[in-house]
């Protein structure tokens, strides 16, 4: 987008888009249950997680400029606002799935027995990504967008029979599908934030229904 050098000085150099602002923003998006463990409890099928743990916040922002060449008629700038989600927000994602779409697809390969999930990885990041140039007193082009950190849901599973002995094991990736989105004409950096939260709970979901439809057919 074009913008005089003057306002893409107050608004890039000027710091108004930096970790705090992001982490409001995703604060905002999810209920405060987003991050409260899952109540949702299942003696046949148990779901763990060996995602780091995270803090009480719905994310954590680092931001860091990772090129600037300050001249005294050009200035070429890029920075990066890395944004990391709270692991539980996906780890409930996949717990919902299991529960509402898994349940009558594994409990009938189960014959009786309990199955074992323990989340290896799932996607957690994503950068806001803020480019652009100046030339004094002219004019300046700036380019904001949204990059996600591509990772695969892998998710390792063991299977028990009644007698408490594993009879089956084995892994499951599902690839992520992700795709970079950029700060279209009109659109405000809080709004496209918000869709990019949203495509990626719908994300999350899709993966995990998909890894579920995967393992129906391994069991």
């Amino acid at each position: 987008m074009k913008i005089t050098a003057a306002a893409l000085l107050a608004f890039t150099l000027g710091g108004c888009l930096g970790p705090r602002m992001v982490n409001k923003w995703v604060a905002h998006h999810y209920q405060p249950d987003a991050i409260e463990p899952s109540k949702r409890k299942n003696e046949q099928i148990i779901i763990a997680s060996k995602l780091p743990e995270s803090g009480p916040h719905p994310s954590e922002t680092e931001k860091k400029w990772s090129h600037v060449l300050p001249l005294i008629v050009y200035w070429h700038f890029d920075y990066r606002n890395t944004c990391t989600l709270n692991p539980r927000i996906a780890v409930n994602h996949f717990t919902a799935a299991v529960s509402a779409y898994g349940g009558s697809r594994l409990k009938g390969k189960m014959n009786g027995g309990r199955l074992e999930l323990t989340i290896e990885q799932m996607p957690t990041v994503f950068v806001l990504d803020d480019r652009g140039w100046l030339v004094f007193p002219g004019f300046g082009a700036e380019t904001l967008s949204i990059q996600p950190a591509i990772a695969d849901l892998v998710v390792a599973y063991r299977l028990y029979d009644k007698n408490n002995t594993i009879v089956k094991t084995g892994t499951i990736r599902i690839e992520d599908p992700d795709k970079a989105v950029s700060l279209k004409m009109f659109h405000s950096l809080k709004n496209m934030t918000g869709e990019y939260l949203d495509r990626y709970d719908e994300n999350i979901t899709s993966m995990s229904k998909r890894l579920i439809d995967k393992l129906a057919a391994e069991l």
